[in-house]
């Protein structure tokens, strides 16, 4: 049973996937015709910009989701802000590689 949910899971992920492609295709066409090449370059610079911000997140906020559950739960307000510093400083080390 859990092995056929997984696979309808799979199936439904990379159908997604790949109407998002072919969507996104469709939709840089159209944004060509409708508003020229200047204003599509633009807006695709800005879209390429947010996939690399969201690339170079790394998952990170997951993680830290997943980190804090438990002080949270716990109230362990030292260890809150220990990982809290810890996770600022991790940030602040990417967005310089990023800059």
């Amino acid at each position: 049973m859990r092995t056929i949910k997984a696979i309808n899971n799979f199936k439904v992920d990379l159908f997604i996937t790949f109407f998002l492609i072919a969507l996104g295709f469709y939709l840089r066409t159209i944004f060509v015709s409708k508003m020229g090449a200047d204003l599509t370059g633009v807006m695709l610079l800005f879209t390429q910009l947010t996939a690399y911000l969201n690339l170079a997140e790394l998952g990170i906020g997951v993680a830290a989701a997943s980190l804090l559950y438990k002080p949270l739960s716990e109230g362990d307000y030292a260890k809150i802000k220990y990982l809290t510093l810890l996770l600022s400083t991790i940030y602040r080390y990417i967005s310089f590689l990023v800059l």
